[in-house]
């Protein structure tokens, strides 16, 4: 713990807060003191503050300014202090919004494709602040593939766009980070695709040099003669490193976990046109700011800030910032400002909230003095000095209250409208430096909103001698419960498919596939606990997933929502996605508990040339279930998963099919039955099995795949017919089954979009029980490291609450037997051969749009793996269920008539997500 001392800057109840910390709570040692009860997370404002679906809540100091919906990546203040040029992403469009400073109003919103405002250059948002020239005439504004030069009129407003085209070495040159030179000749971008510091010339607009740095740069900085480059990525790879791929570049890798294992600051001598030094720093140095001859840098996914001296060309200092004593890993620093005289301003993404130092200059350590709370995901801090007020950008806001959202799944389910995950209210906070009492009152605020105030006491040790109970009170205590299930499938909410189940805080209006599409996880919620107060942390399938596996989407993941351009990590591969404290694997197995991976986080190997057709996937599924004879058209193990974590790959399954939503998940479950029965032949069945039933995300309608009701069947019946075979076998008596979305980016909720299913079977569930108990992914992950003596892996995990609640001591054994698929699970497939139809029930005069959407829909790569969907553009598929489901009768909402694909607006804007 940093050393706390009573100097300027500290008042009594700033102290009081101090001492408190120095009690530390043992990890373990969780109690049921905290939670959050049964609030809802609805946006609303109490005097708690905002509810939020990451076990936190938010009730920042200063004013609020709320955008209309949007997430804001990062912002610049003009040079007089009256504007503020934020970078936003909304609906996989990237585009410029301009606040007034002063007011918060949007004066100004250009790039976003809508009505008469065009596009800038590519569209896709880049993930770093856009530049204000010295004088404010000009703003640069970096997008994933080129430099948007705009110029500034009087009025404040950015026009006359010039494209400044880049190019990478593996796709987009994805800049970040700029500054100009001195004489503003030169613009200087990191090109964190390329590993360059690209060099434009501002007269003519063009990139004139392109000069090698380390791996991922991020940000500049130019003092002296000299550029400051942060490479998230670390130094490049000797031939004596263990490395792993970030964008198709080899980074120096942790040999356990796959990460990216070192980060450095490039000096570069710009005279020279090269690089003279490599600094190390610490992990994915992110934010850069100069003070005097001291460069601060963030290093965001190890909880520190490093101060390098400019003149000695060397780190002076390195210190935490994580606040949660006892905890190293989870703040995400990632920006840096001072606001007058000694106040050094560290934004914390992950902790909503600004930590305060005093700064004494570089030869003296820094001094924590308390914490300021924010809106949820600050990325960018900054003085306003005009003002004298301090301006923070905080990416998802207020959460995702933005306009309501209509979506539509394919025949035989119903249209919805309410919150999606996708309406993200990015927010400006404003507030005057606090004074030294309140200080200390804020500090509180921060430990309150996060949870935190649990883990201050020393708490209990663990009792070796305790009763096993499902949910041990201590961590290291016995559990009566020894194997553990996590079963993730993929991206509905809870009233999509609890809507209709007549109890609980239930809409059946928004019930798109209700009991007769989803009979075993209906029954499965009647019988073990219906929870509707359940949340996902995720916005889609590539945060969604690290949730669930590392407890946590480190700040890399939440700044690539403006492109996901360097990787999509919802399987993994990038070195970059990966915390440092590694995943749920890793601490079970130093826990000492064995696991199993099933399909999860890992990449399926298809051959390109022969990929089964579904008539051969549900042959091989009832042979393998013994419904069938013969030879087997899909063998086991050939189409084999991988993954580039060693220690995934450890305890992989390999013959298990990952996502591809062109494998029925009845094979998948056929497959894990293989191992299952040999399982209960050994005895032996791992404390921890992690497995993927992805079928839920649903192809669209092209006759290609089955339609959305089959696939969401197929589905369920494999969740049933897991359920069935454990609790039929010598295994039940000692387990629980835990099943839950990635996320639910695909559907609406009336309460949130971020609220989603969950399903617990355990003869120690609470029979028939409604738990209306606030919880979220990082709960379920926090109890089964209650259940299994597992370390918590971060910060989040370690504060959220044990589902204490969901649970008896006074078992039920009585097996579940799974009930058959009331809907065919090759409904709506084409037969092979079948030509081309418009469908039944087309109307008069819509026959001909109704063709061209089937065919556009043929060409599309609508089923498979991630990659292959994210081929497909999100504002075509959307219309196409639409108008298929709606009996080609009315527009889909917003537009004023039925379109063509080649109509739609946003036609041209490549998919970056559709799992």
């Amino acid at each position: 713990m940093r050393q706390l001392r009573r100097r300027r800057g500290f008042t009594v109840a700033a102290l009081a807060m101090a001492a408190a910390l120095t009690s530390t709570a043992a990890a373990g040692s969780m109690g049921h003191h905290g939670g959050f009860g049964k609030d809802k997370v609805n946006g609303t404002q109490t005097a708690k503050g905002i509810l939020l679906p990451s076990n936190q809540r938010i009730s920042p100091y200063g004013a609020r300014y709320r955008t209309d919906g949007g997430r804001l990546l990062s912002s610049a203040l003009s040079p007089d202090g009256a504007r503020v040029a934020a970078v936003t992403w909304k609906s996989f469009t990237g585009y410029l919004t301009v606040f007034d400073a002063r007011t918060g109003k949007v004066v100004q919103r250009l790039g976003t494709g809508e009505g008469k405002d065009k596009r800038l250059g590519d569209g896709a948002a880049g993930t770093d602040a856009p530049l204000y020239s010295p004088d404010g005439k000009n703003l640069w504004f970096p997008q994933a593939a080129d430099v948007v030069r705009l110029r500034i009129g009087p009025d404040g407003k950015a026009d006359k766009p010039v494209v400044i085209k880049l190019t990478g070495p593996h796709g987009s040159a994805l800049p970040g980070g700029m500054a100009l030179s001195p004489d503003g000749s030169r613009l200087y971008v990191a090109l964190n695709g390329s590993n360059t510091l690209g060099v434009i010339d501002t007269g003519t607009d063009k990139l004139v040099q392109e000069i090698k740095v380390g791996n991922a740069p991020r940000q500049v900085v130019i003092a002296g003669g000299r550029a400051y480059v942060s490479n998230e990525g670390g130094r490049p790879a000797t031939a004596e490193d263990f490395t792993n791929l970030s964008d198709g570049t080899p980074l120096v890798a942790d040999r356990t976990t796959g990460a990216a294992s070192t980060g450095t600051v490039s000096v570069v001598d710009l005279a020279a046109g090269r690089q003279t030094r490599s600094l190390k720093v610490g992990l994915q140095p992110t934010a850069l700011f100069l003070q005097g001859s001291s460069l601060l840098v963030a290093n965001s996914n190890d909880d520190s800030v490093s101060v390098v001296d400019t003149r000695a060309q060397r780190v002076s200092q390195t210190f935490n910032v994580n606040p949660l004593p006892g905890s190293k890993t989870g703040s995400h620093p990632n920006g840096i400002t001072m606001a007058g005289d000694g106040r050094l301003l560290v934004s914390l993404g992950r902790d909503n909230a600004l930590a305060q130092y005093h700064w004494d200059g570089p030869r003296s350590p820094v001094h924590y003095e308390g914490l300021i709370p924010t809106d949820w995901y600050p990325v960018t801090v900054q003085y306003d000095t005009a003002l004298r007020r301090v301006l923070v950008t905080n990416a998802r806001g207020v959460g995702a209250r933005g306009p309501v959202t209509t979506v539509h799944d394919g025949p035989d389910t119903k249209p919805a409208t309410g919150h999606n995950t996708y309406g993200d209210t990015g927010t400006l906070t404003s507030f005057r430096p606090p004074g030294r009492t309140e200080l200390g009152r804020l500090t509180h605020r921060v430990f309150v909103n996060n949870d935190w105030e649990k883990l201050l006491g020393r708490g209990n040790p663990a009792d070796p001698l305790a009763r096993p109970v499902p949910v041990p009170e201590h961590l290291g205590e016995r559990s009566s419960i020894e194997h553990v299930f996590l079963v993730i499938k993929e991206n509905r909410t809870y009233d999509q498919v609890n809507g209709d189940i007549g109890k609980g805080d239930s809409d059946p209006s928004l019930a798109q596939f209700g009991r007769r599409i989803t009979p075993n996880q209906h029954a499965l919620a009647e019988r073990f606990g219906l929870f509707d107060n359940f949340y996902d942390e995720g916005t889609l399938s590539a945060d969604g997933h690290n949730w669930l596996t590392q407890a946590d989407a480190n700040d890399y993941i939440e700044k690539e929502f403006g492109a996901f351009y360097r990787s999509y990590p919802s399987q993994g591969e990038d070195a970059l996605a990966y915390q440092r404290t590694g995943f749920l694997w890793d601490a079970a197995r130093r826990a000492g508990r064995s696991v199993e991976n099933y399909g999860e986080y890992v990449n399926l190997q298809l051959p390109p040339k022969d990929v089964p057709s579904w008539s051969d996937w549900y042959k091989a599924a009832r042979i393998l279930e013994g419904k069938e004879s013969g030879p087997l058209p899909v063998p086991t193990g050939k189409y084999p998963s991988t993954s580039d974590i060693p220690s995934l790959t450890a305890v992989n399954k390999p013959d298990f099919p990952t996502f591809d939503t062109d494998i029925p998940d009845q094979y998948r479950i056929d497959v894990w039955l293989q191992h299952f029965r040999q399982a209960e032949k050994t005895g032996k069945l791992p404390a921890l099995t992690l497995m993927t039933l992805p079928q839920d995300h649903t192809a669209g309608t092209s006759g290609k795949d089955p339609y959305p009701t089959a696939m969401v069947a197929d589905n369920d019946l494999a969740v049933g017919r897991l359920v069935d075979a454990l609790s039929h076998s010598r295994f039940w008596k000692s387990s629980a089954v835990f099943v839950l979305e990635d996320d639910s980016q695909d559907g609406v909720d009336h309460v949130d979009g971020h609220r989603a299913p969950l399903w617990i079977a355990s003869p120690y569930a609470r029979r028939g029980a409604v738990v209306s108990t606030y919880y979220s992914q990082l709960n379920v992950v926090r109890t089964i490291e209650q259940i299994l003596g597992i370390q918590p892996m971060n910060q989040l995990d370690r504060a959220a609450e044990p589902m204490s609640d969901a649970f008896t001591t006074s078992p039920d054994d009585r097996p579940f037997t799974a009930l058959p698929s009331q809907v065919p699970l090759d409904y709506g497939l084409k037969k092979p051969g079948a030509a081309p139809e418009t469908g039944p029930g087309v109307p008069n005069g819509k026959e001909r749009l109704a063709l061209l959407w089937q065919r556009w829909s043929a060409k599309q790569s609508t089923g498979g793996s991630g990659p292959e969907l994210d081929e497909v553009n999100p504002a075509q598929m959307n219309r196409i269920a639409w108008y298929e489901s709606t009996g080609w009768r009315r527009p889909y909402p917003g537009d004023s008539r039925i379109l063509a694909p080649d109509e739609v607006p946003g036609r041209d804007k490549p998919a970056q997500d559709l799992d």
